[in-house]
Parts: structure tokens; C-alpha cells; sequence
């Protein structure tokens, strides 16, 4: 049941991949990426952003 290759329906894949990796060599947590990449993708939600994180594994943060 559900989709094969779930995917965003509001961000492209380029957009997610740009995502994904702002979250890993950055290591913000979720709202100041959200802040810092509404400015670039201005239809950026924190719902999809936090989606995006899940789908590809960045949702938790790295213990330091």
C-alpha cells in the first residue's frame, strides 16, 4: 500500500537534496533551517521541511 519512491509533492528533488545536506554539514536544528532556507525556498513549511528530514534520515541530530 502507499507509494513505491515516497516523495515531496512541494519541494523538487533538487531542493530536497539541498536540503538534506544544509541539515548534515550544518547540524542547525530544524527551525533555524527552516529560517535560513526560507529565504531560498520561500514555499518552505516546517511540516514539509520535517518530512523531508524523516524521509531521508536527518531528522535527529548527531550526539555530540
Amino acid at each position: 500500500m502507499g507509494p513505491k519512491q515516497p516523495r515531496s509533492t512541494v519541494l523538487s528533488l533538487q531542493e530536497e537534496a539541498m536540503v538534506v545536506v544544509f541539515r548534515t554539514k550544518t547540524l542547525l536544528s530544524q527551525d533555524d533551517c527552516l529560517f535560513v532556507l526560507q529565504e531560498t525556498i520561500p514555499h518552505l513549511t516546517r511540516a514539509s521541511l520535517h518530512r523531508c528530514f524523516k524521509r531521508h534520515g536527518a531528522n535527529r541530530l548527531p550526539q555530540l
